[in-house]
């Protein structure tokens, strides 16, 4: 259901809303949210912290010229990125192909000059793995960007075409099990879960057949959603994509469905 502006506000108008994600330097869908009168609680249940291998991260920056492509998955790992990249290479060298996982990745790169190719629709590793540049990868080297740990379809895909990957941990996420108590605790006087990934809400753990399960959960994914269904979530709807127009979008769909 599209909703035009007045809708919107009218829709989100006063509606209690929790957010679980990690801190960002800047939240556009909360303060989208915000902005139409919702009441947002944001309980960040993860932390990011930098990773400590330092060496290892230093000796793959070293060896970025020897890399063929650059995958980049998540904004906070743009961000270790640039940090590392702008300390060792003041200018970046040569025929490298970025690519990001989402728009709000690609746009934090080119902050630093870097124009990476992003997937359309859904941008997920599915989305990515479909660019037609990732394809045959036959002695190639490509270097994944991203926290420790995490889904491994990029790779296992990435290699099966032919390609050496090596991952370039940044961060690791760190879960708060006081902030995890006091999310569930809000979840009672909310009218609706935003969670972006599904370790966030697999964090507040099985609502099982309790009220929770009646709250209406808003994910990136339909991967998420999954996820979401399986910890007993009875409304779940999945945004086109991760950005905060589309998440926006398909938080103010839930209000606005018989208004």
């Amino acid at each position: 259901m599209q909703l035009n502006d007045d809708s919107v506000n009218t829709a989100l108008s006063r509606r209690s809303i929790l957010l679980i994600r990690p801190v960002r330097h800047q939240d556009s869908l909360q303060d989208r949210l915000v902005d139409a009168g919702a009441q947002v609680s944001h309980i960040p249940v993860m932390s990011i912290v930098p990773a400590n291998d330092h060496q290892r991260i230093k000796d793959l920056i070293f060896e970025l010229d020897n890399f063929s492509k650059a995958i980049v998955v998540s904004g906070n790992a743009a961000e270790l990125a640039i940090d590392w990249l702008d300390k060792y290479w003041p200018m970046m060298p040569v025929g490298i192909d970025f690519f990001a996982i989402g728009q709000q990745t690609a746009d934090i790169l080119s902050r630093f000059d870097i124009q990476a190719k992003v997937a359309a629709g859904r941008q997920n590793s599915e989305a990515l793995l479909a660019l037609p540049e990732l394809q045959d990868l036959t002695q190639q080297r490509v270097i994944i960007f991203r926290g420790c740990g995490g889904r491994e379809l990029l790779a296992d895909t990435l290699m099966a075409r032919g390609a050496r990957v090596d991952y370039c941990e940044l961060y690791q996420r760190q879960i708060d099990a006081q902030q995890v108590q006091l999310a569930r605790e809000q979840l009672y006087e909310s009218e609706c879960l935003v969670a972006h990934s599904g370790e966030l809400i697999t964090a507040l753990g099985d609502v099982g057949a309790s009220e929770l399960a009646d709250i209406p959960v808003v994910v990136p994914s339909d991967r998420v959603a999954e996820i979401a269904q399986k910890l007993g979530y009875k409304t779940v709807v999945s945004a086109e994509n991760p950005l905060p127009e589309a998440m926006f979008d398909a938080i103010a769909g839930v209000f606005g469905e018989g208004d």
